[in-house]
């Protein structure tokens, strides 16, 4: 049987930021569990959860195998689900990784926490640092318009994991974007701005623009250093008997200059 703490909320950590956690895990510090007096992590957000009669790690796969298919070890979906198995040594190499199937325990909640799933779908989902498009290119000016828009920003996909009687989606969507210059210098977004295109002549952006107040000249190389972050969302919807949707911010950031000129007036 899986760690029989999987899946029940305040013993067993969330994943960590980095996998998409909400940072809502009811644990002070990860669960640690143990095989042959050797410490493990009873929970991890790529291998899942360990169980301490056999030293393995099983997590669910995300696409539960067709009924019939060999995978299920001729048993029903209703008797459980398949999952993937990894089996950590104590030299530190690990075992091969292998496709098993687990009963449902009698009488034990279920291992499969869609809420843990959802987290570690959005934690794979490679939502993308945006790439900053600034106009002009070279030098912008005090007082006149700036083009500012995110090149790179496709949102990624991920299949929705099925199981018997519940479905966990996860889904990317952009929230805006913010453009920081320095202190005081900084705008908010809603879209990922639209490319400049010299058509556009001296025109202000639809969308996302900044005029500058001050030049770079007296910065460290005469430039500003910027930072673009895009505000990406993964919601999750999850449906069964304890449907829910939430959403996981996960925010991508990427740095850049700009040098702004001031404007010389001859009279």
């Amino acid at each position: 049987m899986i760690c029989s703490h999987a899946g029940t909320g305040g013993n067993t950590p969330a994943p960590s930021p980095s996998q998409g956690s909400s940072g809502d895990s009811g644990s002070s510090g990860p669960q640690v569990c143990s095989y042959h007096s050797v410490s493990w992590a009873c929970y991890d957000p790529e291998r899942g959860y360990f169980n301490d009669g056999d030293g393995c790690y099983y997590r669910p796969l995300d696409k539960q195998p067709a009924e019939g298919d060999s995978a299920w070890e001729g048993h029903k979906p209703s008797e459980g689900s398949v999952y993937s198995q990894v089996c950590p040594q104590t030299n530190g190499g690990q075992g091969g990784l292998a496709t098993v199937f687990q009963a449902n325990a009698a009488g034990a909640k279920q291992v499969i926490d869609p809420v843990v799933q959802g987290k570690l779908i959005a934690g794979r989902m490679a939502f993308p640092a945006p790439v900053a498009g600034v106009a002009p290119k070279d030098t912008a000016v005090v007082k006149a318009p700036v083009w500012l828009w995110a090149d790179g920003m496709a949102a990624p996909h991920a299949d929705p994991l099925v199981l018997p009687g519940v479905s966990v989606t996860v889904t990317a969507r952009l929230d805006g974007m913010t453009w920081e210059f320095g202190p005081g210098m900084s705008v908010d977004c809603a879209t990922a701005g639209t490319p400049y295109d010299p058509k556009y002549g001296a025109a202000t952006s639809p969308d996302c623009g900044y005029e500058f107040s001050v030049g770079s000249g007296t910065r460290q190389g005469g430039v500003f250093t910027g930072t673009v972050t895009a505000h990406w969302q993964a919601h999750v919807v999850i449906t069964g008997p304890n449907a829910q949707t939430f959403d996981l911010p996960m925010p991508r950031a990427t740095d850049f200059t700009l040098k702004v000129a001031e404007v010389q007036v001859l009279n």
